[in-house]
């Protein structure tokens, strides 16, 4: 099953929103709800809970994911069942290191989570306030009722995008009125749609002795998972290979090159992935340049702008510029803030293929 590009997008958001004007009948506004969230001492540390996510193209059901979460202060443990690929993987997090088992693949990884504990423990308190953080200048809300979801008493929030074709899109969510824990999500990004909802959830459960543990079988090598993504440095000529052509780089007399590297991403997504960074000749970060070959599902849908004559879109969320030309696809994102896309835009016209450097 292909992953497309709008998929990975939803799936993103609301991953991350998760794991990281009002009703004339309503009798609590949503500035107040809002306040009373970041005001209150109440936060849940421990749980367990059994949820279901639905992702839909259309009509179409794309994934279908049963998800058990396992928590109690730092120590959390994720089993994750794909329902239409009849697929099992298991994440455990102890605070300090994630090892994850693709029972599926028979593969193992482990990755260092001491420099992201604070994300990776984020209460459902601070989950709830990121979400109003994230959308707030980009979504109107409104509290549209106050609804019984698995006993617990919640309001029901309706998130407005004021554009469009905003990343997040539309947004409904459930949160318990006690805890501010979201019991339940709605996300409608153009015709795709995910449904994420707690099917099960206890706030004081007793867990066995060995619930925080992972069996990985002896004969199965664990990977160490930031040493599998991490890039190679590389040169043009490789980078040109890699790639199977010669590529778009902007002019050394008027941007430097400060880095070049590359992300094999061929055993999941079946291609090579370059990263150019440019900063100025004052060695101020400037903006990223991403390269790969143009994905057949992942088209350019907004084309918003157009840059070098190709149609092309810009996002606003991550101040990025993504064109197609010649089989290959590009994205910049702009890291300065001093930087306006228009500027961008026009420095893209100067841009020269590797081979004639």
């Amino acid at each position: 099953m292909k992953i497309t590009w709008k998929k990975c997008l939803i799936l993103f958001s609301v991953m991350t929103l998760i794991l990281g004007g009002c009703s004339q009948n309503m009798e609590v506004s949503a500035e107040e709800i809002i306040q009373n969230a970041i005001e209150s001492e109440k936060d849940v540390n421990t749980y367990q809970g059994i949820s279901e996510m639905k992702m839909f193209e259309g009509e179409e059901l794309s994934e279908h994911i049963i998800l058990e979460e396992y928590v109690e202060g730092k120590k959390r443990k994720v089993v994750t069942r794909d329902q239409l690929l009849d697929q099992e993987s298991v994440a455990l997090n102890d605070g300090e290191t994630m090892l994850m088992y693709d029972k599926a693949n028979n593969q193992a990884t482990e990755m260092d989570m001491t420099e992201l504990a604070d994300f990776a423990n984020i209460s459902p308190k601070e989950q709830f306030k990121n979400i109003i953080e994230i959308m707030n200048d980009s979504h109107s809300y409104e509290v549209v009722g106050e609804e019984k979801v698995l006993d617990y008493d919640t309001y029901h929030i309706q998130m407005k995008a004021n554009e469009t074709d905003n990343l997040f899109g539309d947004m409904e969510l459930w949160v318990d009125q006690k805890t501010w824990f979201i019991v339940k999500v709605v996300s409608e990004v153009g015709d795709a749609r995910t449904e994420f909802a707690y099917t099960e959830l206890d706030f004081s459960p007793k867990f066995a002795e060995d619930t925080f543990t992972l069996d990985i079988p002896d004969d199965v090598e664990i990977a160490n998972l930031e040493e599998s993504f991490a890039p190679d440095t590389v040169t043009l000529e490789e980078a040109e290979e890699a790639l199977g052509q010669a590529f778009l780089v902007f002019p050394e007399d008027e941007f430097l090159l400060s880095s070049m590297q590359m992300y094999d991403f061929s055993a999941g997504l079946d291609r090579y992935e370059l990263e150019l960074m440019y900063s100025s000749k004052e060695d101020i970060p400037l903006f990223s340049v991403s390269v790969f070959p143009t994905p057949d599902d992942m088209p350019v849908e907004k084309a918003d702008l157009e840059v070098r004559g190709n149609d092309a879109e810009y996002e606003e969320l991550i101040n990025s510029i993504l064109w197609d030309e010649d089989g290959l696809r590009y994205s910049i994102v702009i890291a300065n803030p001093d930087i306006e896309q228009e500027e961008v835009v026009k420095w893209a016209e100067n841009m020269i293929l590797s081979s004639e450097k």
